[in-house]
């Protein structure tokens, strides 16, 4: 994950880093309460309780700004990610078990990040430094996925278990994401039973994996 600091300047003393660290956090709330990027620079100061001025000495632009929101925030979903997929399956799992978790795994991540991850991926078309980013948070969920799955690789018969693996990723977030309303369609946000919409995607992973050879 690329530094959160990347685009702030480093502060010259401690109550400048703990003054722009409330800047940023009303920068999120803000976006989180409003769905977008829909305030001025004015009003982060106002609920961060610190100067305009104050947050122009660190960044040259409310566009930087948010992108240090936007890394900041990846870079602590990365933590949680790393954290929720174990290096080892639990002792006895079954493999439709271990696809369950997975699915589960994905959607309690995309579930609890929601509301932050609505805003910003819609900045993501307009801004490609944030669309960058983005992309990179969704390829190490996408490996992780991956690699839980192929570590029980004695139970996929699909002759392309490392490309199955990566596409039953992208089918299970597609379908997850737009539930949530994250992306071009909020809309569609809601549109079914959640539980069910995890077992239907947890048994269809599972039989695309281990349906038998392929012509």
């Amino acid at each position: 994950m690329e530094n959160p600091n990347a685009y702030a300047r480093e502060p010259k003393q401690e109550r400048s880093r703990l003054s722009f660290d409330r800047a940023v956090d009303a920068a999120v709330s803000l976006l989180v309460e409003r769905r977008a990027a829909t305030f001025t620079l004015a009003e982060v100061a106002e609920r961060a309780g610190v100067s305009t001025g104050s947050i122009y000495g660190r960044v040259d632009s409310k566009d930087d700004l948010l992108r240090t929101a936007h890394a900041r925030e990846m870079a602590r979903m990365s933590v949680e990610q790393a954290e929720a997929f174990p290096a080892t399956a639990p002792a006895g799992e079954t493999f439709p078990d271990t696809v369950s978790r997975l699915v589960h795994t994905v959607g309690d991540l995309l579930r609890r990040n929601a509301p932050v991850l609505a805003p910003f991926m819609l900045m993501g078309p307009h801004d490609p430094v944030i669309a960058e980013l983005g992309s990179n948070g969704y390829r190490e969920l996408s490996a992780a996925f991956s690699a839980a799955l192929l570590a029980r690789g004695d139970a996929i018969t699909h002759p392309e278990p490392e490309r199955a693996a990566a596409w039953s990723c992208t089918v299970v977030y597609s379908v997850l994401a737009r539930w949530l309303g994250l992306g071009s369609a909020p809309e569609a946000a809601g549109e079914g039973d959640w539980e069910l919409i995890l077992a239907d995607l947890a048994e269809m992973v599972t039989a695309f994996l281990t349906g038998g050879p392929r012509s």
